[in-house]
């Protein structure tokens, strides 16, 4: 199993390697914010109309204007939920292939993969986010509940109660939103149904609980330091703004394009925490090879000695050739002269014997 912290690196390695992805995730938060915002400015302006009329006719503006706002902003809000489930249709699939081959993926994929995983992304996160509303509501419910008891019946121990609740109410939180995750990418990245992603993402947040748990206190201290950062930089934008009028409609264009910068670190580091999830459901189905290991593994201390012992024991003496080595060796010139000129004198000496004979 990958460790908690290089699965962190990995995602934000992703990222990186992928930074249209949250470039194209920043414009679709802003661009959800800006049309949830359309209703609501659009009744705000009939009711400065109506305010020169009589009171009658300005409570009957504010009667008919109310559901029609409402659905403007239902209406926009179902807009942003299927424009992010297109996104991460396409996203999840190349940020899971970018983990699985180290390396970025291929160009041109993504509406490909958006549009065949469009269904099943839509379902599960459809479901998944219904499963997340009735848990917020749930837990809600009961904390209001036990807060009006507290006020009735002050005591230390519904004071306790209630701090635990409270505990279990976060961890829930962070549980629901794992599993939420787990469930998307499980149906992006690996074509799961509904079912049978849930399934999987229960099981693989089971047994990796801590794990995504440290995934996420990671991410969430990541975005902590960059809130503070925007707002420490906004906060030099606005000050000056506050103490002079005259240069607050000038102090707008700096803090617009500040806000568009940090929105997108922002979804930069969102991007980054689904890869993480993502390396580690690839980790738990063995799609990462031995060829992507943890970067802080150290050689053991005795691995010298294991590599000794694994050095063949047949005596190397036993490799040389079985002829005897002065024979390989190159002769002397003056050696070889000589043994010809006895050669020569032992050839007439046997010469002299046979004329004698």
């Amino acid at each position: 199993m990958i460790a908690s912290n290089h699965a962190v690196r990995l995602g934000l390695r992703a990222a990186s390697r992928n930074p249209e992805l949250a470039f194209w995730r920043a414009l679709l938060d802003q661009a959800a914010s800006l049309l949830s915002l359309l209703p609501v400015l659009l009744a705000a302006l009939f009711v400065m109309g109506a305010l020169d009329a009589d009171l009658l006719s300005f409570g009957r503006t504010l009667l008919a204007l109310g559901w029609p706002t409402l659905g403007g902003v239902a209406a926009a809000l179902c807009l942003s939920f299927v424009a992010g489930i297109g996104f991460w249709a396409g996203a999840l699939p190349l940020l899971a292939a970018d983990i699985e081959l180290d390396r970025r993926p291929p160009s041109g994929n993504f509406a490909l993969l958006a549009g065949r995983g469009f269904a099943r992304v839509f379902s599960s996160g459809l479901l998944a986010q219904l499963l997340s509303l009735l848990v917020t509501a749930g837990l809600g419910l009961a904390l209001v509940a036990g807060l009006a008891r507290f006020a009735a019946h002050p005591s230390t121990s519904r004071m306790a109660a209630i701090a635990l609740a409270v505990a279990l109410a976060f961890a829930m939180a962070v549980f629901v939103d794992l599993l939420t995750k787990l469930w998307m990418l499980r149906a992006a990245a690996f074509g799961e149904g509904p079912s049978a992603a849930f399934g999987s993402a229960a099981q693989l947040l089971s047994a990796r609980l801590g794990q995504g748990v440290i995934v996420s206190a990671a991410f969430f201290l990541l975005e902590l330091i960059a809130a503070a950062v925007s707002g420490g930089l906004a906060g030099m934008f606005s000050g000056p703004a506050l103490l002079e009028p005259d240069t607050a409609a000038v102090a707008i264009i700096p803090r617009i394009a500040l806000g568009l910068a940090f929105a997108a670190v922002f979804s930069w580091l969102e991007v980054g925490k689904m890869a993480a999830l993502a390396a580690s459901a690839c980790d738990a189905e063995g799609l990462l090879g031995p060829s992507s290991p943890p970067p802080d593994s150290r050689v053991e201390p005795h691995s010298a000695e294991r590599v000794i012992e694994a050095l063949p024991v047949e005596p190397i003496i036993e490799a040389l050739p079985a002829e005897p080595v002065i024979e390989a060796l190159p002769v002397d010139d003056e050696h070889s002269v000589g043994n010809e000129h006895q050669h020569a004198i032992d050839a007439e000496n046997a010469d002299e014997d046979a004329d004698d004979s």
